[in-house]
């Protein structure tokens, strides 16, 4: 049986993820996580869908994703996950060895500026939270280290909020105090 189409509208930020099934690994190397970011780059470019932030992890990842047309995210995230999931079990031998991801992706609409800060603080403090690393812009997967660096494979798309000056100074702060300043002045 077909599964029923989602209901994700264009003109809202998305925050997207998926895991890898039985929370095993997406990534092994950083050539996968290139190769990934190349597949997402990719999708872009057949899919309407602008990317805010993203944050690859061993066996997740996550995205604000802003589509530009009603459906582009349900295609550009079967695009993408599809993709992955067959180069995946080629590259790892383990073709037909059952599911990659441990089902379809979730996408939760962002319904007002402080979810959008919030998801997004979230999404970048993902290796902080994980203690992988000390601060947010020192994990190269992510939309976080791109303030330091020009992404060569994965650009990012200005979004419906700007990202201030000292943005990276609030996903590092070790409590929300400072994002709850940042959207009250």
């Amino acid at each position: 049986m077909a599964r029923r189409n989602r209901d994700l509208p264009a003109g809202y930020v998305y925050h997207v993820g998926n895991r890898g099934s039985r929370r095993g690994p997406l990534f092994d190397s950083p050539a996968d996580f290139h190769a990934f970011e190349q597949l997402v780059a990719m999708a872009r470019n057949l899919h309407p869908v602008r990317i805010l932030a993203y944050c690859l992890m061993f066996n997740h990842w996550h995205f604000l994703l802003w589509p530009m047309e009603d459906d582009a995210l349900s295609r550009f995230m079967h695009w993408v996950t599809g993709r992955h999931a067959l180069l995946r079990r080629r590259n790892t031998q383990t073709v037909g060895e059952g599911a990659v991801y441990q089902s379809r992706f979730w996408a939760i609409p962002m319904l007002d500026h402080w979810h959008h800060l919030a998801a997004w603080r979230y999404v970048e403090r993902n290796p902080v939270e994980a203690g992988l690393v000390m601060r947010a812009e020192e994990w190269r997967w992510s939309s976080a280290c791109q303030a330091n660096r020009a992404n060569d494979v994965l650009s990012l798309d200005l979004g419906p909020l700007p990202r201030s000056s000292d943005w990276l100074e609030i996903v590092n702060a070790s409590s929300v105090d400072q994002l709850i300043d940042y959207f009250e002045a």
